[in-house]
């Protein structure tokens, strides 16, 4: 169901808000605090337009006080594992879509951090399309992934959501600045070295094929 006007400015409110409290939580510049200040600001000033109140700078200023008091180092209260994004995307062939990540060169799924303001699935196919050009739609959530069993990260634990997703237009074109290399790859000609440990590749596969119960968890 599409959304309301109303809906989408509280979802840009929000998404202002958190911008502008993630960079004042891991920012030393106080230039750049300054600036995201004023961003918070103007969150405030959206939340309390769409609310009714009386439009004020002592009811801004108690939204942007509060809000500040919300920031800390890190993350805030209990410490949870954050949240990737990823996209399985299948050619005519059934060839599996992969990315060559930049910071490794191993090779992945396209995908990345989810972003305040955007369901799931539409993270995996704003992904596919930064990353490799083809404009995807998403299908199903078909894995949970923890990043910790499959070794793809030192350090921080997170979850990786895996969505199915169905070509539908555009031309494989790798972005230089988001990844190395990208193309469609068979169960039996994967690339090396994959990301993590591998089995994740293995998984989709038999995931696709219908071999494993839908969503897959571990």
């Amino acid at each position: 169901m599409p959304m309301s006007f109303m809906e989408r400015l509280g979802r840009w409110q929000m998404m202002l808000k958190s911008i502008a409290q993630t960079g004042l939580a891991f920012t030393q510049s106080p230039y750049e605090r300054e600036r995201y200040e004023e961003l918070l600001k103007l969150a405030a000033e959206m939340a309390v337009a769409m609310s009714g109140w009386e439009d004020d700078e002592g009811t801004v200023k108690q939204f942007v006080e509060r809000w500040k008091a919300e920031v800390q180092p890190g993350a805030l209260g209990y410490v949870t594992p954050k949240v990737v994004v990823n996209a399985a995307v299948f050619d005519e062939r059934n060839r599996l879509l992969l990315v060559q990540r930049l910071d490794r060169g191993t090779w992945f799924l396209p995908g990345g951090w989810a972003d305040v303001g955007y369901p799931p699935s539409e993270i995996a196919v704003k992904e596919v399309r930064e990353e490799t050009g083809l404009i995807v739609e998403p299908i199903r959530l078909i894995a949970v992934f923890d990043g910790f069993q499959h070794r793809f990260s030192l350090g921080i634990p997170f979850y990786c959501l895996v969505y199915e997703c169905r070509m539908l237009d555009g031309e494989l074109r790798p972005l230089p600045h988001e990844c190395r290399d990208a193309g469609f790859f068979g169960e039996k000609e994967l690339p090396e070295p994959l990301h993590g440990d591998g089995r994740w590749a293995q998984l989709i596969f038999q995931l696709k094929h219908g071999n494993l119960p839908v969503p897959y968890s571990d």
